[in-house]
């Protein structure tokens, strides 16, 4: 009964946590990325493992998504484990946050990570993150408690409830490690964290060997499923990143804003969206986290054990990837998303702090004043067009093109997301020459077809090219005979060869 009552304030958290992740949660369209997923999830296992190694994918994730395919919208039903996971990642939040510094401490926290415009983002993609961060969360749930009692975590594992941590430790680990590769910093985060508790242990050689236990057990239960990758792979990782544009500071501050401060990022370019949120509210958000943080430092100082784990968990990741990235460019939101959650553990920690030492109701009213304040930078999230709307474009094509119509795109990206939109009689039509470049797009309009320009992103790249710019490129096609947008994001130009004019006239 009383492990009932403990439940309902992070019962209470999940689902308050869940229902802004389950709100429009099917109304945007698939980007790249999910196009990916969807058609992946879609094909018969086998063939799903096969493509997922290929692609340094492990397949767990799609083989759980695969019989979802079938129930109904494709954009909701693959999105709403995303969705649960990412509520489970905000209660975990909120207990690691609780048991180190108490029930405001947890609020605060999931409040900071349950509301964060780019948490939110990615709760609602057909994407493994958000259960990669629950795991490892689970993960370090088990090594927080282990390093709240040194002495027990450094006794031999046995079935107590050091025990209970050591394993909530190593199957978070491992079942992090087998949803997706990018969880394997977490791996180098945790024997970091382990060599700074072997400082404080009573018994250092044998907390060093749960560790090295540890590591095995993982080893065991991950190593068979990376050497099967390593076998079917189609390139090496380095090659399959190469994308990635060069770091600089605008870029280090869209990962570093979107990630940890409560900014609207854009899914498919490196920059913020442009939002009604005023400047002044975002960046007092802002101030208040970095206070937050380093309130929370001044706090755990006495707690060094506590200060290792969640202060290495948060900053190793985002520091390790920007200095790699000063030689080759790896970081991006998604590869430092799990990090989020140390960080809100620590502000929530330090707004603790100083709002405990308030009266009962002046903290309520705090509580509830920071809870409105990051709601309205919320907001904005649902009002923007963070993903081009291929959705759209898909019915003009199938409703303009016509057989020997050219397709020329802007980004060959697309296919794969009009693939998933077009209607099975219309994409044959679209389709069949979508393939070709602006030459080929020249060479059809002299052979006298109809050529139909789209400008469009469909995933991140390096390369952005404006309209003006893409269209300035299309001059040689001629003028456009007519132009169509697909949200604000996207344009269709249709050129007409040049004896149509004449032809339609003559007639």
């Amino acid at each position: 009964m009383n492990r009932l009552r403990d439940m309902r304030w992070p019962f209470a958290v999940f689902v308050l946590a869940l229902l802004p992740r389950l709100s429009g949660l099917g109304s945007r369209p698939f980007w790249l990325d999910e196009a990916f997923t969807f058609q992946r999830a879609s094909l018969a296992p086998a063939a799903l493992v096969q493509d997922s190694f290929v692609n340094h994918h492990m397949p767990s994730f799609f083989l759980m998504l695969s019989p979802l395919v079938g129930l109904g919208d494709p954009q909701y039903w693959l999105r709403l484990p995303s969705a649960v996971f990412g509520a489970l990642a905000v209660m975990l939040v909120y207990l690691i946050a609780c048991r180190v510094g108490g029930r405001t401490a947890g609020i605060v926290a999931a409040l900071i990570i349950g509301l964060s415009p780019t948490a939110l983002a990615f709760s609602q993609e057909a994407r493994s993150y958000t259960l990669e961060m629950f795991l490892i969360l689970v993960a370090l749930y088990g090594i927080t408690r282990l390093a709240m009692d040194i002495s027990a975590a450094s006794k031999p594992i046995r079935w107590n409830a050091a025990g209970g941590f050591w394993a909530a430790f190593i199957l978070g680990s491992a079942a992090a490690l087998d949803v997706l590769g990018d969880g394997l910093p977490w791996l180098v985060v945790a024997n970091i964290i382990g060599a700074a508790l072997l400082v404080q242990s009573p018994n250092r050689w044998q907390l060093a060997r749960n560790f090295l236990l540890a590591d095995f057990i993982v080893a065991l239960l991950c190593g068979p499923f990376y050497y099967l990758m390593t076998l079917h792979q189609g390139q090496g990782y380095i090659q399959s990143v190469m994308w990635i544009p060069p770091l600089n500071i605008s870029r280090l501050w869209y990962n570093l804003g979107s990630v940890y401060f409560m900014r609207v990022a854009d899914s498919v370019t490196f920059r913020f969206m442009q939002v009604p949120t005023p400047h002044a509210l975002v960046w007092l958000i802002d101030a208040a986290l970095v206070m937050a943080v380093g309130g929370a430092a001044w706090v755990l100082r006495r707690r060094p054990a506590l200060l290792a784990v969640l202060g290495i968990s948060c900053v190793f990741l985002p520091l390790s990837f920007t200095i790699v990235s000063i030689w080759r460019p790896i970081l991006l939101p998604r590869y430092i998303l799990w990090s989020a959650a140390p960080f809100a553990i620590l502000a929530g920690i330090g707004g603790a702090a100083l709002l405990d030492s308030a009266r009962p109701r002046l903290r309520a009213l705090a509580l509830g004043a920071a809870g409105l304040l990051l709601f309205a930078n919320m907001v904005p999230y649902y009002h923007v067009e963070t993903k081009p709307r291929w959705d759209i474009a898909a019915k003009l094509l199938a409703k303009d093109v016509s057989p020997g119509d050219v397709v020329y795109l802007y980004d060959s990206g697309a296919l794969p997301i009009l693939r998933v939109y077009l209607p099975p009689g219309a994409r044959n039509v679209v389709l069949k020459d979508s393939a070709g470049d602006l030459n080929h797009a020249e060479l059809a309009l002299s052979q006298g077809k109809r050529v139909w320009a789209v400008y469009g992103h469909a995933g991140q790249s390096a390369e952005r090219v404006a309209f003006s710019k893409f269209f300035a490129g299309a001059n040689a096609l001629g003028k456009p005979a007519e132009t169509q947008v697909a949200g604000k994001r996207i344009m269709i130009a249709l050129y007409e060869p040049a004896n149509a004019n004449g032809a339609g006239a003559a007639e």
